[in-house]
């Protein structure tokens, strides 16, 4: 997990406006590369407008995958969006006038990086299920900590209630940095927790005992890791 978290903090990267061309061409299935001071890092960007005509999307690149967008502009002059990724980056950036070639710069408060993608057909937007409502049960911050490659590392779960009642979470990487990776889908039924966590391509399912902790296992990928949370400081 925590060299996922590793490569999705990298992309915590505001920005000059590009001036988008063609702005009705910015709907499309995007592939290309963000250039990341190391090395390139293959992106997919899909944008599209849904049934009631807002604008949709995701972004997904090695480690994370259909990561949601908001605060999506598409207008004459500018495409932007941010990206529920840690460090909440935004991205900027042009559709060109033959509409193949969307490129831009993906920003935050450390800096920027440019970006460059090409259109390779329609769009495939995956919205995220919405969360379920909180429960006083779980809101709270918990304290756990996986095991990996023989290293302890510390999670550190915040759960509380958004303004419309729904479950909202945020886990932390205690040990890199305090690193805040966003939870994309929230769900409580009875006694179980299940995360979403598509900003590292992971999930945790868990059940809340009678002594007071959640107990379960975080999945990335193929890898399944044992993971119970204790009450921490609220």
């Amino acid at each position: 997990m925590h060299r996922a978290l590793l490569l999705a903090s990298l992309f915590l990267l505001p920005s000059p406006l590009l001036h988008a061309q063609n702005a009705a061409s910015a709907s499309g299935h995007w592939q290309g590369k963000i250039q990341m001071p190391n090395q390139p890092l293959d992106m997919i960007v899909d944008l599209a407008k849904s049934p009631a005509g807002a604008w949709i999307g995701s972004v997904s690149f090695p480690g994370s995958t259909d990561v949601p967008l908001g605060n999506i502009s598409v207008d004459d002059t500018s495409v932007r969006f941010t990206a529920a990724l840690p460090g909440n980056p935004s991205l900027v950036g042009a559709v060109s006038a033959d509409g193949r070639r969307f490129s831009g710069r993906a920003s935050n408060a450390e800096g920027s990086v440019p970006f460059q993608l090409t259109r390779m057909g329609e769009a495939s937007v995956r919205v995220p299920p919405p969360s379920s409502a909180s429960s006083k049960e779980f809101e709270g911050a918990w304290e756990g900590a996986i095991e990996v490659d023989g290293n302890v590392r510390r999670i550190l779960l915040k759960l509380s209630s958004a303004p419309d009642g729904t479950a909202t979470a945020t886990l932390v990487s205690v040990d890199k940095g305090n690193v805040e990776i966003p939870v994309t889908t929230v769900t409580l039924q009875d006694k179980q927790l299940h995360l979403d966590v598509r900003s590292v391509a992971g999930s945790y399912r868990g059940v809340l005992g009678g002594a007071g902790e959640i107990a379960g296992e975080w999945t990335e990928g193929a890898t399944q890791l044992p993971l119970k949370f204790k009450r921490g400081a609220r």
